[in-house]
């Protein structure tokens, strides 16, 4: 379930800080380490792209303002089973994190009930979203290195 490039949707999602849960979608960047943890990213609908900016799919970085994110049509096919996000969507080089794959289980542990594995993104798409996070000095260095061994 946490390869690298699965979509995960969990419902809800419960989040560490002890915010309040709610339906999040999961993008697993880096699969099981030796310590049983996924680099991942919570995709998120708001969004916090510059005005000044282009928003078109893809990646979107300045390093003048140290910003970066990836971003997501509204629709767009994006994993090999022809699924793209129902809403404009986006995920943050600065909200990566280290998640416990047995915490993860604990808390999710029935399919279609508790989460739906929406899909494997398309090759060229992970390559994308690994490159943009990798090359970005708004990522903390520790994800940089996870992330160069990603693809």
């Amino acid at each position: 379930m946490y390869l690298p490039g699965n979509i995960i949707y969990f419902t809800p999602f419960y989040f560490y800080n002890g915010s309040l849960p709610k339906p999040k979608y999961f993008i697993v960047l880096k699969g099981k380490d030796g310590n049983d943890n996924v680099l991942a990213s919570l995709a998120t609908k708001l969004d916090c792209v510059p005005g000044t900016m282009c928003k078109l799919h893809g990646c979107i970085d300045d390093s003048e303002i140290n910003f970066n994110c990836y971003f997501f049509e509204k629709d767009r096919i994006i994993t090999e089973s022809g699924w793209g996000f129902p809403k404009e969507t986006y995920i943050y080089g600065y909200r990566l994190a280290i998640f416990s794959i047995p915490d993860l289980d604990s808390k999710y542990k029935i399919e279609n009930v508790d989460f739906q594995i929406k899909g494997k993104l398309l090759n060229d798409e992970y390559k994308a979203i690994i490159s943009c996070l990798r090359d970005s000095p708004s990522v903390k260095r520790k994800f940089i290195r996870l992330l160069g061994s990603s693809i």
